[in-house]
């Protein structure tokens, strides 16, 4: 007797994708993990505007799709990425035959320029988080007023400089996530753990923040950075923070250009590429390798200027 393979189940791309979202939600992903796999895939169900089988979906479905997004060439990367995750999950699960993906050609991101910060400009920054701007009132001399979140603000630099943490892993410490009083668990790309070093400068930084500012802490459950409300500082208010305090100064700022300028500092001062890889939560050494080329660079500029032969003119 002749035995048929079963034909694989009738899944509508909707159907798959609560599935998918749910197998993510299990393997406790990180919340901003989970909203990518989302947002790519509602994206994709709306361009595609109907409910259809996902056996129907082929290779030229997914490149018109990727060829309406109008965003960067690294945004367009990652949402390659979710639908890549998402079809080498529905073969496993059988409810695909075959990965289309594989039939569509992967982005290729644009190399951006790495800019740290200068020592000038990091000293510039922290001076904008002290004091208001000179301001006159009538009948009186001009003055200035310590800004509120002054503690905060310092200790955020201070955290963001001395480890190069990303903001969201910034905006994700909990008390409880100090392990030790320099040593600090954060959660990064895909849940992964990080323990990261903090200096005796930073930690000083940190508990001045908790003691004058942050409201009374309640449980060791609590994050650590919050607004004034008590509240849960998120990324993006993270990021336009950094982004005012720049602008106080003059400066171009946001959290990534701290984690440039830790990992380019990191090297200059005898730092390790592997320490660095470890401490950044970098999976390769791909981006690792661009921040020791620019640190050289730096050493063989420093070399032209002060070597006694070049500068002796010797020869």
């Amino acid at each position: 007797m002749k035995h048929t393979k079963p034909s694989t189940p009738s899944y509508t791309l909707s159907e798959a994708i609560e599935q998918f979202l749910y197998a993510k939600r299990v393997r406790r992903l990180s919340p901003n993990t989970l909203k990518d796999y989302e947002r790519t895939l509602r994206r994709l169900s709306h361009f595609l505007s109907g409910d259809i089988p996902v056996n129907e979906i082929t290779p030229a479905h997914i490149r018109r799709f990727m060829a309406s997004i109008k965003l960067s060439n690294k945004s367009l990367l990652n949402i390659y990425v979710g639908l890549s995750s998402f079809w080498s999950w529905m073969v496993r699960e059988e409810i695909c035959d075959q990965n289309l993906m594989r039939k569509v050609e992967r982005p290729r991101p644009e190399i951006r320029a790495i800019s740290p910060f200068t020592r000038a400009e990091i000293d510039q920054l922290f001076q904008s988080i002290e004091k208001s701007a000179v301001y006159s009132r009538p009948g009186k001399k001009p003055c200035a007023h310590r800004l509120k979140d002054y503690y905060r603000s310092k200790a955020i630099l201070l955290i963001l400089l001395d480890t190069g943490m990303r903001a969201s892993e910034l905006c994700g410490i909990r008390f409880l996530d100090f392990l030790s009083r320099t040593q600090v668990r954060v959660f990064g790309k895909g849940n992964k753990e990080r323990i990261l070093p903090l200096s005796e400068v930073t930690v000083r930084a940190i508990e001045e923040y908790v003691e004058k500012e942050r409201p009374p802490v309640s449980s060791q459950h609590e994050y650590v950075f919050v607004i004034r409300s008590g509240k849960r500082l998120f990324a993006h208010d993270l990021y336009h923070r950094i982004l005012r305090i720049g602008q106080r100064a003059g400066i171009h700022a946001n959290p990534h250009r701290f984690r440039h300028t830790f990992a380019i500092n990191f090297l200059r001062n005898g730092g390790d590429i592997y320490a660095l890889q470890a401490i950044l939560g970098h999976t390769s050494l791909e981006m690792v390798k661009r921040y020791l080329a620019i640190a050289r660079a730096d050493v063989e500029t420093a070399h032209k200027k002060a070597s006694p032969v070049i500068c002796w003119n010797l020869g």
